[in-house]
């Protein structure tokens, strides 16, 4: 099936595009294309109007400064998954990055665009969860931030105005002692999460855990963080057992459904172990636990 007409407009500044949204009725906007070109194809998706925004060049960015690391609406999976920067401080970004669907995907894909997508089996918005991450949107009236835990409404449904367009993601740089983690169960290669687990930690001098972060993909009608869990974790050492309790209380806040991959109570399960598993790579990555866990 080939895509109904539509028009074509390449707009070359983020106020062009804004601009654009607001008076055109029926649009879409189109970055990487990979969920959006699919549903042109196939006629799920309509509109009278692409905008597409690959010529604001502007937005192609991944940078970090004193604050922020800054993710601009054109960064592709594959910038994340060979960026020496994720790779040395962003452990559960770097992890998540090669796990995303496959590499003609990830080469066109962004990652602003799998947010405001909004799949909850997508892996980006555990990710962006766990780091207590921003959205950052231009609309007509300028620039408004949104934190990720306010971002998710729905499947494929967030709090982004009809005339908002995101033009940046970011989170905290990395504390002293911050490490980071993700794990996800997929059939195979290409396939969405049957569960993932997105885990950040901070520790104190004295090794403890000052805060936790913990984001879940594909147990929810959005990616969730595990709130329980986090209080859990904040104010303890890390550990088997701690790591243990807060899986349990992660499988516990989840709420996946059964379908022809598994059942509910099987999923719960893995989202307790990928949970533990999260913990500990950010746990030895924060740098404070090697040390602690062999005396």
């Amino acid at each position: 099936m080939k895509p109904a007409q539509f028009e074509h407009h390449e707009p070359e500044t983020v106020e062009e595009a804004v601009s654009l949204l607001e008076s055109l009725d029926d649009r879409a906007i189109l970055a990487g294309g990979q969920s959006m070109v699919p549903m042109l194809r196939f006629r799920l998706a309509v509109p009278e109007t692409v905008i597409d925004i690959n010529r604001i060049e502007s937005l192609d960015y991944l940078e970090e400064d004193d604050e922020w690391l800054r993710i601009g609406a054109l960064a592709r999976h594959a910038d994340l998954e060979e960026s020496a920067l994720i790779d040395e401080k962003y452990g559960s970004f770097a992890d998540a990055a090669p796990l995303v669907a496959d590499p003609q995907i990830r080469n066109r894909g962004t990652v602003a665009g799998a947010i405001a997508q909004a799949d909850p089996k997508g892996d980006w918005g555990s990710v962006l969860l766990a780091h207590e991450g921003e959205i950052v949107a231009h609309g007509p009236d300028g620039e408004r931030v949104i934190p990720a835990s306010d971002f998710f409404l729905l499947p494929y449904d967030t709090t982004l105005d009809e005339n908002e367009l995101v033009t940046e993601l970011r989170v905290p740089t990395p504390a002293a002692h911050e490490g980071s983690g993700y794990h996800k169960l997929k059939r195979k290669v290409g396939d969405y999460a049957m569960a993932g687990s997105a885990a950040r930690l901070v520790l104190d001098e004295d090794g403890r855990i000052e805060r936790a972060g913990i984001g879940l993909t594909a147990v929810d009608i959005t990616n969730v963080r595990a709130t329980d869990a986090e209080d859990h974790l904040e104010g303890d050492e890390p550990g088997c057992e701690v790591f243990k309790r807060a899986g349990e209380l992660a499988a516990e806040q989840s709420n996946p459904e059964s379908d022809e991959h598994g059942d509910a109570g099987y999923k719960e399960r893995m989202v307790n172990v990928l949970t533990q598993r999260a913990l500990s790579d950010a746990a030895e990555r924060a740098g404070l636990v090697k040390r602690r866990v062999s005396q």
